[in-house]
């Protein structure tokens, strides 16, 4: 059971129940047993529940955690990482997707760590406390989605729900070691509580070990839900069937943000370099940018984005609870963006909506020129130690300079809500890495998922090869 739990994906988990290899309980044991032994140096995992047991789908018997973050998981409470929401009513209802994965058959056993209201590019609300890197229990695990990231890396789990507001998937999946796809802007419902989040900067998939697994997970749970305001295009097929053929040879546009002024390690470096080295083995056709049209996402428009919804979460509590945050509830970074937030003008946010907009155009137009994907480090350095990008700091922007120093590279798709995804190819001599990341057309998942497939086939990075 060991050997299967530590070397399998969920999709290969699902098929050993199938096939009588294992029992659902078996397997649902042997997960308890690992959160226990695990998740208390990990911190991980936050709330464990009683597991309902599995209807019959293509990943029945697969031990499963939502992100404590936007997600309705019913007999659970969304705290998103924060005291102000700490003691907030208990879910009675899922959220679509979670409906979704119950669906597919998947086994809810509990809830993962959130920095504060997903603000965070590293995993250390003062609710619960800091979540640790499997790589180096004194390192980051990244954020927001560092528990489901930490829970996947150190075995408790095969597989994740993640979501990716500024990065959010793609950076824990670059601290820790594992592949991260963000999807299209509309590719995955956020009902039945909401049509988008963060203006759609905000997307929600999996953290995983496989590309296997994202591309299936992607299929059962993508598509229109009741009241969505809108949807990507449907792929040609399935995104598991796109896994069945290599891309064709890509024009690839390999940026390393000096042009701008970005500083990355020799880890960073590492990783582009290896997956430069590895397209062009593979038939690709590689050209250094300096001059990419949607260079940045967090500044300017994000800006205002954030802090509005923050501002409007706020006062949706405030009215739920009947008070305001006092000190003790909200960290200082957040509290000072929900007061931004709440100054900023209605101008002011349509402004920042139009200029997102138009930041999709500019790539769109990019891609059509002849350019397939665009290539950087998913993360400027290797996970930094546990305490050095806390939110708690009153001084917002330098806090706010320190995540942008560490993750310059990955906004700009959620600002143009463009597909994403964090591969892991190169390894430094401390057994820490930094993903590869890749940016497709908007609606072109299918076609990140064969690059991964075949990136995957010639250097395979599960089990982590450290």
């Amino acid at each position: 059971m060991d050997d299967l739990l530590d070397r399998t994906d969920a999709v290969g988990l699902a098929d050993a129940i199938r096939a009588g290899e294992v029992s659902e309980a078996e397997v649902l044991e042997a997960t308890m047993a690992r959160i226990d032994e695990r998740n208390p140096e990990m911190n991980a995992i936050t709330t464990v529940v009683e597991p309902e047991p599995a209807v019959d789908g293509r990943l029945r018997g697969v031990p499963f955690a939502i992100k404590d973050l936007h997600f309705a998981m019913r007999g659970t409470v969304s705290t998103h990482g924060s005291r102000y929401f700490a003691d907030a009513p208990v879910d009675d209802h899922d959220a679509e997707v979670v409906s979704r994965y119950r669906a597919a058959g998947m086994v809810l056993v509990g809830r993962t760590n959130s920095p504060e209201l997903g603000l965070s590019t590293t995993t250390e609300p003062v609710l619960f406390g800091p979540c640790a890197n499997p790589l180096d229990p004194g390192r980051s695990a990244g954020g927001s989605s560092g528990g489901a990231a930490s829970a996947v890396a150190s075995g408790m789990l095969t597989v994740a729900h993640a979501s990716d507001g500024g990065g959010s998937i793609r950076i824990p999946s670059s601290a820790c070691g594992l592949f991260g796809l963000k999807p299209s802007r509309g590719r995955v419902s956020f009902g039945p509580d909401a049509g988008e989040n963060w203006s759609g900067y905000s997307t929600t998939h999996v953290v995983s070990r496989t590309v296997r697994d994202s591309a299936v997970l992607l299929d059962l749970t993508s598509g229109l839900a009741p009241g969505d305001p809108y949807v990507a295009p449907s792929p040609d097929g399935t995104f598991e069937a796109a896994l069945g053929a290599p891309p064709p040879s890509l024009r690839i546009a390999v940026w390393d943000g000096s042009a701008d002024g970005i500083e990355i390690d020799a880890t960073a470096r590492g990783a582009l370099d290896a997956a430069v080295a590895l397209c062009e083995e593979l038939g690709h056709r590689l050209e250094e940018e300096t001059q990419l049209p949607v260079r940045r996402g967090m500044g300017g428009p994000q800006g205002v984005i954030t802090s509005s919804n923050i501002a409007a979460m706020m006062a949706r509590r405030e009215a739920a609870c009947g008070r305001a945050p006092g000190p003790d509830d909200l960290e200082p970074v957040a509290a000072s963006l929900a007061a931004r937030g709440a100054t900023l003008t209605g101008p002011e946010y349509a402004q920042a909506i139009l200029d997102s907009h138009l930041m999709g155009r500019l790539m769109g137009d990019y891609h059509e020129s002849g350019i397939d994907m665009v290539l950087t480090p998913t993360l400027a350095r290797v996970p930094p130690p546990l305490g050095e990008l806390v939110a708690t700091t009153d001084d917002v922007a330098e806090w706010g300079a320190r995540q942008g120093a560490y993750s310059p590279f990955c906004a700009m798709a959620n600002a143009t809500g463009q597909p994403a995804m964090s591969v892991p190819l190169h390894w430094d001599d401390q057994g820490l890495t930094v993903g590869s990341h890749f940016i497709a057309p908007y609606g072109a998942e299918a076609l990140l998922l064969r690059l991964a497939a075949q990136l995957e086939e010639a250097r395979p990075f599960w089990p982590q090869p450290r």
